[in-house]
């Protein structure tokens, strides 16, 4: 009963142009069982003729539509500064072993220079839903276009026990306080070693 309420399993790609800026992020979000059974099923019994695939780009619309009313769940930080994100770009929507994946491209507004310190968090910030980046794929942050010595690595979120035990008690109709989410946010961040 207590918060989060549904589960994300996340993988992040950072796409570098040629004058090596970063462009944007591309995510897949693999929602757990129970919320993409939730999901298949309210698909199923939709009334109409329109196929599992067709349905599935409806639900990605419909996801796609909502993200900027929520910052895209996504905030991009070089040092102590939030960057602009531009907008939403190649969405899908694809069942894989019975799971709803949802993947997409967010753009940065003005593409800053690859640098180490670039760094960026996934979450919401009610913490409804809790977003974890995927421990079953070997690279959840991989980098494209970008030098060799540089590599994406997760810092994982070490929220305060305090914290942890008050939102533990808040129930699905319950309110967070505003922000709470980034607290159990993990952060994405670039490494890169002398050649």
């Amino acid at each position: 009963m207590a918060h989060p309420h549904g589960w994300v399993d996340y993988r992040i790609t950072v796409m570098i142009d040629d004058d090596q800026r970063v462009t944007a992020l591309k995510q897949s979000w693999k929602m757990d069982p129970f919320q993409s059974l939730t999901m298949i099923e309210g698909l199923e019994s939709a009334e109409g003729q329109e196929s599992m695939p067709e349905r599935l780009d409806a639900l990605g619309h419909e996801i796609a539509a909502n993200l900027p009313t929520q910052h895209y769940l996504t905030h991009v930080y070089d040092g102590d500064q939030e960057l602009v994100l531009g907008g939403i770009e190649d969405y899908t929507t694809q069942l894989h072993n019975d799971r709803v994946e949802f993947s997409f491209i967010v753009t940065l507004a003005s593409p800053p220079p690859l640098s180490e310190s670039l760094h960026w968090q996934v979450f919401d910030d009610s913490y409804f839903i809790e977003f974890l980046y995927d421990d079953q794929t070997e690279h959840p942050i991989e980098l494209v276009n970008a030098p060799p010595q540089c590599r994406g690595e997760v810092i994982h979120a070490d929220p305060d026990p305090a914290v942890v035990a008050s939102v533990s008690v808040i129930d699905v109709t319950g309110d967070t306080p505003d922000g709470v989410g980034r607290l159990f946010s993990d952060t994405g961040v670039i490494k890169c070693h002398d050649p």
